[in-house]
Formats: C-alpha cells, sequence, structure tokens
C-alpha cells in the first residue's frame, strides 16, 4: 500500500511538472506598425498604424503582388472586405475597420478553416506596402 502512495505522489509531482513548465516564446510582429495581433478561430487579426485608405491600397497591392484573383469588393461606410483567390483556388477574404483612433484593424482569413503562417505572411506583406509609402 505505501509503494502505491508513492507512486500515486510521483505520478501527480510528474504530472504537475509537466503542465506548470511551459515554454514561452517572445515573438514580435512585423513591425512597430503593427499591435494587437491574435489568430482565433481561423481568423488573424492585428491593428496597423495607418487610416483605412492607405491600408485599403496596401492590400490591393499586396494582392496585385502575390497574383491573386479578385473576386469581390464591397465598400462599406465602416469597413472594406475583400474576397481573392490564390493559384491553387483557395479563398483569401481581408476585412479593414476603422478603429476609432483612425486606425486600421485587419483581419485576414486564407483558406475555409485559416492557415496562420500565410496570413501572417500576407501582414507582413501588408506592412511592407505600408513602410513602402512611408506610412
Amino acid at each position: 500500500m505505501r509503494k502505491y502512495q508513492g507512486l500515486v505522489l510521483f505520478s501527480f509531482c510528474f504530472a504537475q511538472l509537466l503542465f506548470l513548465s511551459s515554454c514561452v516564446t517572445k515573438s514580435s510582429g512585423p513591425s512597430h506598425n503593427v499591435s494587437n495581433e491574435r489568430y482565433l478561430f481561423g481568423t488573424y487579426s492585428a491593428v496597423l498604424n495607418s487610416n483605412m485608405f492607405e491600408t485599403d491600397k496596401a492590400i490591393r497591392a499586396t494582392a496585385a503582388r502575390a497574383k491573386f484573383i479578385e473576386e469581390t469588393r464591397r465598400n462599406k461606410y465602416t469597413h472594406i472586405e475583400y474576397i481573392y483567390r490564390d493559384f491553387y483556388d483557395n479563398k483569401v477574404c481581408f476585412t479593414v475597420w476603422e478603429t476609432v483612433d483612425k486606425l486600421s484593424k485587419v483581419e485576414i482569413k486564407v483558406g475555409k478553416l485559416g492557415d496562420k503562417a500565410s496570413a501572417q505572411e500576407l501582414l507582413i506583406a501588408i506592412d511592407e506596402e505600408l513602410r513602402a509609402r512611408g506610412r
């Protein structure tokens, strides 16, 4: 019985050691212009330090550079929605919202379920376009 209690105690301590020691990596954003990045339910979103007009031009330039085929563009008063198709016929959705302090919140979804790596690459490309324009 005493061996059994010792084994349970050791297993419990070992399990806590595994669960309580986690790897924390500090990953910075694409640049100082990007903040509040998150990936939730297949959608990658971030806040860019530029207005909605400049972000709109940067998204269209990035899509042209990536040779996306534009399917739909909806310009609303508060946001702009883009739907593109890539070479592999994956749907790429961009939504740009204007925040209260005149910044741009960009949401990117690649494919049906979302692809974080591709969305991050697209966000970096959008940020590069904004920096090339001096924003």
